[in-house]
C-alpha cells in the first residue's frame, strides 16, 4: 500500500466525533508555550495540519499569524467556521480547507509557509510510512529555515493501551469498539529517539521534549519535537 496523508477509517472516526459534539475550550498548553519560545510569536504564514475544533488555530490567529488550516473532517470545518463568524477580526487571516482521505500531497506550493503546527495528529496517520509521507510534504511546503512543532503519542497512551497491537508500533484503536463505533490504526512510538529518527530525514531537530497526564484512567504521553527545514 502506498503511503497516504490520511486513512479513511481515521477520517470517518474523527468526523463522527465532531458530528457528535466533540469540542474544547482551551488550546494545547505546550503549543501556547512553544508559540512564544520557538516561534517567538513572529508574524508569518502558518499551516495548521489537523485544526480539529479550532482552539489551537484561534490561539495562533490571536498571536498574529496568517493561517491555512487543513483537516479531514467536514464537521470540524463547520464548527470552526461558526467560531470564526463571531471573530471577524481573525477570520480575514484564516482559510480552512478539507483534505480528502487517500491524498498523497498537500494542496500548497513549494516554500509556502514560515511555520507548520501538527499537534495531536501524527499518531492518527496509522503507520510510519504515512507519517514519513506527511513529513516529506511539510519539508516541501516550508520555506528554508521554516519551523515546525510536531508531537506523537507513545506506547503508554490510551491509543496503545486500549488498542490491539498489530506490530511495528501500530495499534488498532479501540480494541473493543462500542456499538456503532469504528476502529482506526494508530502509531504509538516507544521512545523519543524513535520520533527523532522518523523526523530526521526530512527536518532538522532543534529540541525534543514530552508532555504527559494520567487522570481518571485516561493516560496520554506525547513526545514533542521542535524542528526546521534546512536553509540549503
Amino acid at each position: 500500500m502506498n503511503p497516504i496523508l490520511v486513512e479513511k477509517e481515521a477520517a470517518d472516526r474523527w468526523d463522527k466525533a465532531y458530528a457528535g459534539g466533540s469540542d474544547k475550550s482551551y488550546p494545547n498548553l505546550d503549543l501556547v508555550r512553544l508559540d512564544s519560545w520557538f516561534f517567538n510569536k513572529k508574524p508569518g504564514r502558518l499551516l495548521e495540519y489537523g485544526f480539529g475544533c479550532g482552539v489551537n488555530l484561534i490561539h495562533l490567529l490571536n498571536s498574529g499569524y496568517e493561517i491555512e488550516g487543513l483537516d479531514v473532517s467536514p464537521h470540524a470545518k463547520t464548527l470552526v467556521e461558526n467560531k470564526l463568524q463571531v471573530r471577524p477580526d481573525l477570520a480575514g487571516r484564516c482559510r480552512l480547507q478539507l483534505l480528502n482521505p487517500g491524498e498523497t500531497e498537500l494542496p500548497f506550493l513549494d516554500n509556502s509557509f514560515d511555520y507548520v503546527t501538527c499537534v495531536s495528529v501524527l499518531s492518527l496517520l496509522g503507520n510510519r510510512e504515512n507519517v514519513s509521507a506527511l513529513l516529506s510534504e511539510f519539508r516541501r511546503v516550508l520555506v528554508p529555515g521554516g519551523k515546525a512543532i510536531l508531537d506523537i503519542n507513545d506506547n503508554k497512551s490510551d491509543f496503545a493501551r486500549d488498542g490491539e497491537g498489530l506490530g511495528d508500533d501500530v495499534y488498532l484503536y479501540p480494541k473493543e469498539p462500542k456499538s456503532g463505533d469504528s476502529q482506526a490504526r494508530t502509531l504509538c512510538l516507544p521512545d523519543s529517539e524513535s520520533f527523532v529518527e522518523l523526523i530526521s530525514p526530512w527536518l532538522e531537530i532543534d529540541d525534543v521534549g514530552y508532555s504527559a497526564h494520567k487522570l481518571f484512567r485516561s493516560e496520554i504521553h506525547e513526545f514533542i519535537v521542535c524542528c526546521h527545514k534546512a536553509s540549503r
